[in-house]
């Protein structure tokens, strides 16, 4: 039908795919179907052919005809990093990102295929969040699509692709929260655009409650380790949830979020334009990632990442059957062509002119980017080689009691300094000389006490929690 076209949207993990089809009339999107495809074993080069071709029936038993697809990767395929750039231009961010993605990751440049999201300023200097996605990933996405028969138009992120929807109708909803059976993946936005993202192996395994602490956990951990300085309380995670979440479960979480001024809000009801629905018959939480996947490819926007046709390194290669079609309809127009070809190497020649020009007027902040990419490491806040986190370690070391009446269980610290400690006691009058120590030091500041709650009702021990920015050992 004229003006009708269908998308596939395919929400790849290690557990297998989820798929939904959808069928776009006049702008308007409708989802005809949806399914998921599980196999019990990891995509390999070896596997990938029959894999494919499990999809290729799959997706004919369902009744599906799209043979266009996108795809969304998760999250533990993607390595990600907040970088600052100078002042610059779209147009040249692509380059200065190059320089800083050959260190930002461990693995050789050769072996990733880089992207990036965020907006930058020509007059102030701005925080992109750079991505990359290992080569053999793609490639093997590339491989089981050709097996089974699609096209493949664009590779994101499934966690983005339900932010990137949802943050057109919340834009209050600085966090996203993507549950699935094994995982779940964190986020946080600012702007509209995700400036990090997590993936934390969780799963429910038949304990709805025990799941529940687990991801109350989670997400003040995350809260308190990634906010930036405008994200104040009160905080709002959008939760997208593919593996089951009650509205019970909901209700608990924001119950034992509430005191920390952080609210959980079902991000399924902004994820979709008005009247889109899921059909009669199909479970609506498996398939909430791909069909925010196929959405990425309604409209004209590109979605927010995209390792098919990345904006830094190699772009996507024509297919020969494209080549071909272009060629032919070249040749029906030649002599048009030929004079548009002859007028664009002219502005080609005066366009290299004004970027020669604004590179050379570039060259100072250029220098002052590779001296800052030089100072860059491929290194977690939490190595034993951080000579800031020993710091704080022995600092915080230092408030405790010998005689063990109040002891610490774990140290959390990232990059900015912001940091937390969590620990046990017996006497509360022995905690509260730990807190004044750690107040009163010079080494921290904007000391706080998140809790203390008894560890269980035959239990004489008491569990604390404090949070703080550390500056520095004097």
């Amino acid at each position: 039908m004229v003006g009708t076209r269908h998308l596939l949207g395919l929400a790849i993990d290690d557990g297998g795919v989820v798929a939904t089809e959808l069928c776009v009339r006049a702008g308007r999107p409708e989802i005809r179907g949806a399914g998921e495809l599980s196999w019990d074993r990891e995509l390999t080069p070896e596997n990938v052919a029959e894999l494919g071709q499990r999809l290729r029936h799959f997706l004919r038993e369902k009744g599906f005809t799209a043979k266009k697809a996108v795809v969304g990767l998760a999250a533990k395929w993607v390595l990600a990093k907040e970088v600052e750039v100078p002042p610059t231009t779209p147009e040249t961010l692509s380059g200065i990102l190059s320089i800083q993605a050959e260190r930002a990751f461990s693995f050789n440049a050769d072996e990733l295929v880089f992207d990036y999201c965020g907006k930058t300023s020509p007059s102030e200097k701005s925080q992109v969040l750079l991505l990359a996605a290992r080569r053999q990933i793609v490639d093997r996405v590339k491989e089981l699509a050709e097996a089974s028969g699609l096209q493949i138009q664009s590779i994101t992120v499934s966690a983005f692709a339900c932010g990137s929807r949802a943050s057109q109708n919340r834009s209050a909803c600085r966090y996203g929260l993507y549950t699935r059976p094994t995982y779940c993946e964190f986020w946080g936005q600012a702007q509209g655009m995700p400036h990090f993202i997590k993936h934390i192996p969780l799963g429910m395994n038949g304990n709805p409650s025990g799941y529940t602490d687990q991801l109350t956990a989670m997400i003040q951990r995350q809260i308190l380790l990634s906010s930036r300085q405008d994200q104040v309380p009160p905080h709002q995670v959008a939760a997208f949830d593919a593996c089951g979440l009650s509205a019970d479960m909901l209700k608990r979480l924001n119950e034992r979020l509430a005191p920390q001024k952080i609210s959980i809000v079902d991000g399924r009801e902004g994820l979709f334009p008005a009247g889109l629905t899921i059909p009669a018959g199909v479970q609506e939480a498996p398939v909430v990632a791909a069909a925010a996947v196929a959405m990425t490819a309604v409209g004209q926007e590109r979605p927010a990442v995209d390792f098919l046709n990345p904006r830094m390194g190699e772009k996507k290669k024509a297919s020969h059957k494209r080549f071909y079609a272009w060629a032919g309809g070249i040749a029906a127009v030649c002599l048009i062509g030929l004079g548009l070809w002859l007028w664009g190497w002219q502005s080609d020649r005066r366009d290299i002119a004004v970027y020669k020009q604004q590179l050379a007027d570039m060259d100072k902040d250029l220098t002052a980017a590779k001296e800052v990419v030089a100072r860059l490491t491929y290194a977690s806040s939490w190595g034993a080689t951080n000579p800031r986190f020993l710091s704080c370690l022995r600092a915080v070391t230092e408030a405790f009691p010998e005689e063990g009446t109040v002891w610490a269980t774990s140290l959390a610290l990232n990059e900015s300094g912001v940091g937390s400690v969590v620990g046990k006691l017996t006497s509360e009058s022995s905690f509260y000389e730990v807190f004044d120590k750690i107040d009163r030091s010079e080494a921290f500041a904007n000391t706080k006490l998140i809790h203390i709650r008894d560890v269980g009702q035959n239990s004489r021990e008491k569990e604390f929690a404090i949070s703080f920015t550390f500056k520095g050992a004097k």
